[in-house]
């Protein structure tokens, strides 16, 4: 009698990653969007809660690129190991992206000192009106070096990927760039980015930061949402060229309409 000796495979969750909207904190608008390692011929399983699943990575770098019809292609380094592997992608959208009637824009067009587009530029906006923080620090001290925050008083939404400027309480107080890295308890506790450089005590906020940069042709388009008031101040850092130059424009925006600052010549 012939024996047949059946092996069952087991496959190996190496890497998940999550893509959303930077704009929404949704899944991404349209049905194009892509995931997808170079030097690999590994495919992405995509998954009803929006993440993309891959399998059976041997160890090591990759670069991790993700498209989709309404944004700026992203890519990035990560390393992979044993264990899995989360990273959050966050789209950010292209000018002719369809924004909500709601949301607050600033669109302008770079260009260099002979009327040529700058393309690459970054752009960062940061609220600066502290009725739009986002939220605020629940511990009596945030340490020097801590990579947890508990937040509390909400006014929205934080998600994996998000940017702020956490800034303290007080004449002299600290302030700082964070990036929320992983959410830990929904509406409670994050893990950040990198560890903080400073101290911040309780009811330090939280203020929103929106990042992007410009086309080929020069564009450039952020968008804001969900602000505690309809309209407030921004802070608009324009870096540009190998030597990282820049330029700083204070900026009013309101929910609902575009605050167009035209062609900005960068020399």
């Amino acid at each position: 009698m012939e024996h047949i000796r059946i092996s069952q495979l087991k496959t190996r969750v190496s890497l998940v990653v999550y893509v959303i909207d930077a704009t929404t904190s949704q899944t991404p608008l349209g049905n194009t969007t892509t995931v997808y390692l170079e030097g690999t011929r590994s495919k992405a399983i995509y998954k009803s809660n929006g993440s993309y699943i891959f399998n059976d990575l041997p160890p090591g770098e990759y670069r991790l690129s993700v498209k989709g019809e309404h944004y700026f292609d992203e890519q990035t380094l990560i390393t992979v190991g044993t264990d899995n592997f989360i990273e959050v992608v966050q789209l950010k959208p292209l000018p002719s992206y369809p924004f909500s009637q709601g949301a607050g824009l600033i669109r302008v067009m770079l260009q260099d000192a002979a009327g040529v587009p700058v393309r690459n530029a970054g752009l960062k906006a940061t609220i600066l009106t502290e009725e739009c923080a986002r939220a605020r620090v629940m511990a009596d001290q945030l340490d020097k070096g801590a990579d947890v925050i508990t937040l509390g008083s909400f006014t929205g939404v934080i998600t994996a990927g998000d940017t702020y400027i956490l800034r303290g309480r007080g004449a002299k107080a600290a302030e700082e760039h964070i990036q929320i890295a992983e959410v830990l308890e929904h509406q409670k506790r994050y893990r950040l980015g990198k560890k903080l450089t400073k101290a911040f005590s309780r009811g330090s906020i939280l203020l929103p930061v929106q990042e992007t940069r410009s086309t080929e042709r020069g564009e450039a388009v952020i968008a804001f949402r969900g602000n505690r008031i309809s309209a407030f101040q921004t802070e608009l850092v324009i870096t540009y060229g190998t030597d990282k130059q820049y330029v700083v424009k204070e900026v009013a925006v309101s929910e609902g309409t575009t605050t167009n600052l035209g062609i900005i010549r960068l020399t």
